[in-house]
C-alpha cells in the first residue's frame, strides 16, 4: 500500500473529532521536542480551533446592556481620525480586541476578513478591530498580512462590559446596545451561524 492509499484510508476510517485530536497531539509533541517551534505550533492549534469553533449567542439572562457611560470610549483609526463608541450607537457593532503578537488573534483574522467582506457595504453594521499598540506597528502588520478590514487603536481602558484579561475577545452588540455574543479565544466568524445572527440583528 502506497502513502496516498494509507492517507486516504486514515481519513476515511477516522471521525472529524479523532483527526483533530490526532493533529493536536502531534502538535504538542513537536512543541515539546522543538521549543523554537512553539509559536508556529500555537498558531497551528488555533487555526484548528477556528475551523471547529463557532461563537454562541448569549441567553437572555446573560445579555449585558451597555450604559451611556460605556459608549464614551475613544478609538483612533490608522489614519488618525478619532471616534467615540457613541458615534456608532444604533448600529450593530462587531468589536474584536487583539494584538499583533497574539497567535490566536492572527488565526481568526481570515474569518473576520470574510465576515467584513460580506457586510462592508451595509451601513447598519460597523467593525471595530481594536489594539492598544502603536498605530505604526498595527499598520505595518495589516500591510504585511494583506488584511483590509478597518482596524483601530486605543489608549483608553475599555468600558467595564468589554473588560477582558485574554485576547482575542470578541463582542457582538445589537442596535439597542445589548452584548449578544462574547467569545474569548479564536473562533470562526464567517460561519453560517454567525451570519444568521448578524442578519437578525441588522433587521431588528
Amino acid at each position: 500500500m502506497d502513502i496516498k492509499e494509507k492517507v486516504n484510508k486514515y481519513f476515511n476510517r477516522k471521525s472529524k473529532f479523532s483527526i483533530i485530536s490526532d493533529f493536536l497531539f502531534i502538535a504538542l509533541l513537536i512543541s515539546l521536542l522543538i521549543p523554537q517551534s512553539r509559536v508556529e505550533v500555537v498558531a497551528f492549534i488555533n487555526k484548528i480551533r477556528v475551523a471547529v469553533i463557532q461563537p454562541s449567542v448569549k441567553s437572555k439572562e446573560d445579555v449585558v446592556q451597555l450604559s451611556e457611560k460605556d459608549y464614551n470610549w475613544e478609538v483612533e483609526s490608522l489614519d488618525g481620525n478619532k471616534y467615540l463608541l457613541s458615534d456608532y450607537k444604533g448600529k450593530v457593532i462587531f468589536l474584536n480586541l487583539w494584538a499583533t503578537w497574539c497567535p490566536p488573534c492572527i488565526a481568526e483574522m481570515p474569518s473576520i476578513q470574510k465576515l467584513y467582506n460580506k457586510y462592508k457595504d451595509n451601513d447598519q453594521i460597523v467593525f471595530l478591530i481594536v489594539s492598544n499598540e502603536e498605530r505604526e506597528k498595527v499598520s505595518a502588520f495589516m500591510k504585511k498580512r494583506d488584511f483590509v478590514f478597518p482596524v483601530q487603536t486605543t489608549k483608553y481602558q475599555t468600558p467595564k462590559p468589554f473588560y477582558t484579561e485574554s485576547i482575542p475577545t470578541t463582542y457582538l452588540v445589537s442596535k439597542s446596545g445589548k452584548i449578544v455574543i462574547k467569545e474569548t479565544g479564536a473562533a470562526n466568524w464567517a460561519g453560517e451561524r454567525m451570519q444568521k445572527t448578524v442578519d437578525g440583528l441588522i433587521n431588528e
